[in-house]
């Protein structure tokens, strides 16, 4: 997007939420920030936030320098704002609003989207973010400093395109497999996740359960290699190797999983599929990761091949 070629673009986002239709409890919430805010309404506010989240603005400082071009400001409906006056709006937004709208561009998604459970690819991974320990010490993280993680699940559509489909928020402290019974919901579809989320029992569990999932697993994890499956002789197959496995030691031993090696951007990569039978999802699950950025394998597949 044309950096402040902005007013189209946002009054567009901006289209797409009915605040009306919001429950009697946000819309109250809504009437009591304009009455504290005052000059910074809460649909300019909103407005302004999609503009940072589009723009990727690093901070609020940042996003009051933004604030000097004419174009925006006439986009947004200010004159001037303030560091202080963006940070006050920030404070007082009240999340659950928020969390209203998400859910309300959700249904409209799914509305719009109809795709078997068989055909969908979920991707989940975490971020952290780090914050000054004196400012924020319910935040545990370090003993140096705070901090929270943000746990996402998006689906991947057709065409490559994505959409967050759930989220979580937690002390930093707190590790990603833990949210694995959170994010696993919807049986037959295709869970694509990194090594943090590596729990044996809960592979085994979601494998029983019927939901199909794509990792990696860690340098150190014991595989013992149960039968060597034939592989693509074609020179330009991902594919290297591709096994039958058993994971882990005498802690816990995993029952039967596929073992996949691929070749991506010329590297060779370890790629646990924990998914049994066919590899047709593997491709797509190749894209996922791809095009995730973070994550590097996949794994396996379905009976129906």
């Amino acid at each position: 997007m044309d950096k402040y070629k902005t007013k189209m673009t946002i009054n567009k986002w901006f289209a797409l939420i009915k605040l009306e239709n919001l429950s009697s409890s946000s819309q109250k919430s809504i009437q009591d920030f304009n009455r504290y805010t005052k000059k910074l309404t809460f649909i300019k506010v909103l407005k302004l936030f999609l503009f940072a989240i589009n723009e990727e603005t690093e901070s609020l400082r940042h996003l009051n320098q933004q604030l000097v071009h004419p174009k925006l400001k006439k986009a947004i409906g200010v004159d001037t704002v303030s560091y202080s006056q963006l940070s006050r709006a920030l404070k007082a937004l009240d999340t659950s609003v928020l969390l209203e709208i998400f859910n309300q561009l959700l249904e409209r998604v799914h509305q719009k989207t109809h795709i078997s459970s068989q055909r969908k690819v979920y991707l989940v991974d975490s971020s952290t973010f780090s914050f000054s320990k004196p400012s924020y010490p319910w935040a545990s993280f370090r003993p140096t400093k705070s901090g929270i993680k943000l746990h996402l699940k998006v689906c991947l559509m057709d065409e490559g395109l994505v959409h967050p489909e759930q989220f979580e928020i937690s002390h930093a402290s707190e590790h990603d497999h833990d949210y694995l019974d959170v994010f696993v919901n919807e049986p037959h579809a295709t869970y694509v996740f990194d090594r943090g989320y590596i729990d044996f029992e809960s592979f085994d569990q979601m494998k029983w359960d019927g939901y199909f999932f794509v990792s990696r697993i860690k340098k150190n994890t014991v595989v013992h290699v149960v039968d060597n499956l034939d592989v693509p002789k074609d020179t330009n197959s991902d594919i290297l190797i591709d096994q039958y496995v058993l994971l882990g030691g005498n802690g816990y031993l995993t029952s039967l999983m596929r073992l996949v090696t691929i070749r991506r951007k010329k590297d060779v990569l370890i790629c646990e599929s924990l998914r049994m039978m066919s590899l047709r999802p593997l491709k797509t699950s190749a894209i996922s990761i791809t095009r995730a950025g973070k994550l590097s394998c996949f794994s396996s597949t379905s009976n129906n091949t």
